[in-house]
C-alpha cells in the first residue's frame, strides 16, 4: 500500500534528482515529492494513478532524450 521511490534522471549534461512517496487505498493514490534537486532547470513533472488495483508511476520529460533509473522500496499490507 506504500512505497518510496528515489529517482535519478539525465538528459544531456543536467541532471535531476527526486524522492517519491507514495500510498493507495485501492482507489485513490496520494504522492509527495521531497528533496528535489537539479542543475539548471527540471527535467519532468510526476504523477501517480491507480488502475484495477495497480499502482502507476508517470513521468513526463521535458526533453525527448531523458534517461531515469530509479529504486522503490515498498511495503505491502
Amino acid at each position: 500500500r506504500s512505497a518510496k521511490y528515489l529517482v535519478s534522471i539525465k538528459s544531456g549534461t543536467s541532471y535531476h534528482t527526486i524522492e517519491l512517496q507514495i500510498i493507495h487505498d485501492g482507489t485513490s493514490v496520494w504522492m509527495a515529492q521531497y528533496d528535489e534537486m537539479f542543475t539548471g532547470s527540471s527535467l519532468g513533472t510526476f504523477d501517480a494513478t491507480i488502475s484495477a488495483g495497480n499502482l502507476n508511476l508517470l513521468f513526463t520529460p521535458t526533453n525527448a532524450t531523458t534517461t531515469v533509473n530509479l529504486v522503490r522500496t515498498s511495503i505491502s499490507v
